[in-house]
């Protein structure tokens, strides 16, 4: 057995661990936290209205809980074109959700409209996505050998479990901006653009990172790059202008995720200090607190490695300025600010850093225990 591992590339022992990790902790969630349910993937709340589509009686729902925004996407993988009025109803911001299209919509078709297996579809979509950027980071550093077990420190990220076990979007879409980013370093000018264009229609926000590319390609002096860029950000768009045209009326639940900058950041910390000291608040202090460090660690690498990690720091520079401009709505709770913020785990994990010191492994093993205390504690 170890001669045959011996002879297998990094890349497929990196794939095989994940796949057997993977596997165990769906097992867990699916067995013992949801007790063989798969609507609790996807953290539904009894204060939004039910998707006309959902049997109550069959359906894990939390009692007094406002749920998770997988509630939303799957209520729309189960009615994407929003043929049954009821739909509406069952968003907190219908306009807002709409938006993020594509997870909900090829979980749709993946199922051919089978709605009792949409919620599976939907779980195995983000098994995949996780499995795919384990299988791109290794392809990303094909040409940094020493770094070639780097792509497992992936399943140390809290937030890929946080993703996995709410049923969102973020997985698929960080798979799709870790595509681009692939593409971009190995001149696929193409397929870089038609990645970040569809990663775009799962979340708004990665029109950042379309941003990022396009400026590190003129800095960078790829004209054929910064062309096909062009036209990545027309289907967002004329999404966008269609979902003006539906004059979609449900009513709006939500607070605002961006404030004045800081205040969020502000309003944090004296909610962290004015906690208990118990458990669940140094847990919040301990993530909350370990993405700042991460924040500072991409940019320093960057700054000593700039030529490498050119459109890891331009796209670290403009999450940085997101996060400053978050409000409590996001900050206030390590789910939120875990998946929102997710890709920036995956920067630093994608920078290039040639020191001897080991600093991305130190901070993946301090994320690693993040993720096994949520897995084990949360719920």
């Amino acid at each position: 057995m170890k001669y045959f591992l011996t002879k297998l590339p990094s890349k497929v022992i990196n794939l095989l661990i994940t796949v057997i990790v993977l596997t165990a902790v769906i097992l867990y969630l699916y067995f013992i936290k949801f007790q063989g349910n798969i609507t609790g993937f996807f953290r539904i709340g009894s204060i939004l209205e039910l998707s006309p589509f959902l049997n109550p009686e069959t359906t894990k729902i939390y009692q007094g809980e406002i749920g998770y925004d997988g509630q939303q996407f799957l209520s729309l993988a189960l009615d994407p074109f929003l043929q049954n009025s009821e739909t509406i109803n069952t968003l907190d911001h219908p306009i807002y959700r709409y938006r993020r299209i594509l997870y909900p919509l090829i979980s749709y078709l993946f199922s051919f409209g089978n709605r009792t297996l949409i919620p599976y579809i939907m779980v195995a979509i983000n098994c995949l996505s996780i499995i795919g950027i384990v299988w791109i980071i290794s392809l990303y550093f094909q040409s940094n050998q020493e770094q070639k077990w780097q792509p497992l420190l992936t399943l140390c990220i809290p937030g890929v479990w946080i993703v996995l076990s709410l049923g969102t979007a973020d997985l698929v879409s960080s798979l799709l901006l870790i595509v681009s980013f692939h593409c971009y370093r190995y001149n696929k000018p193409i397929l870089t653009a038609f990645t970040i264009s569809l990663a775009c229609l799962t979340r708004e926000t990665l029109l950042l990172i379309w941003l990022a590319i396009l400026f590190t390609s003129i800095i960078q002096q790829k004209k054929e790059q910064s062309k096909q860029l062009l036209w990545a950000w027309i289907p967002p768009f004329l999404w966008t202008i269609y979902i003006s045209a539906l004059n979609l009326s449900g009513t709006v639940r939500v607070k605002a995720n961006f404030g004045y900058p800081f205040m969020g950041i502000y309003n944090k910390f004296i909610s962290l200090f004015m906690g208990e000291f118990k458990g669940e608040n140094l847990f919040e202090a301990y993530l909350f607190i370990l993405i700042f460090i991460i924040f500072i660690t991409i940019f320093a690498i960057s700054a000593f490695h700039r030529k490498d990690n050119q459109l890891i720091q331009f796209s670290a520079l403009l999450y940085g300025a997101m996060f400053v401009m978050s409000s409590m709505t996001i900050l206030s709770y390590y789910l939120d600010y875990s998946r929102v913020f997710i890709d920036i785990y995956f920067f630093l994990l994608l920078s290039i850093n040639t020191n001897k010191v080991p600093i991305k492994s130190i901070l993946f093993l301090a994320l690693g225990l993040g993720s096994f205390a949520f897995l084990a504690l949360h719920f």
